[in-house]
């Protein structure tokens, strides 16, 4: 029996020490704690310039999680392109920073 499945067992392995796609998702999700600190108007400007940002880089698509079936993240490489893993990294800086900006009441200053 174990001989019959070794050969997936191998792949999965192998596949898994490659920079899996869903190692790479949760590495994008950040803590908010880290924003709070930063001076208020600074951060509502980081936050615009990010998200302006993501634009930019998706075609004005906005940035969304790559669909992973169920139980294969850890063993699906990151098959995003350079610009889609950028967004993901900036929308998770985004949104951080907009969770600190909330969690604060900062305001944003009028255009």
């Amino acid at each position: 029996m174990t001989m019959k499945y070794a050969p997936v067992i191998l792949l999965t392995t192998l596949l898994a020490g490659c920079g899996n796609i869903q190692g790479q998702l949760d590495s994008e999700k950040i803590s908010s704690l880290h924003y709070d600190n930063v001076e208020c108007a600074s951060l509502v400007a980081q936050r615009d310039q990010a998200v302006s940002e993501v634009s930019r880089l998706t075609n004005g698509k906005g940035y969304r999680d790559p669909d992973v079936v169920t139980g294969f993240g850890p063993v699906l490489p990151d098959y995003r392109n350079k610009n889609e893993k950028r967004a993901g990294a900036l929308q998770g800086q985004a949104e951080a920073m907009t969770r600190s900006i909330d969690r604060r009441k900062c305001t944003s200053t009028p255009s």
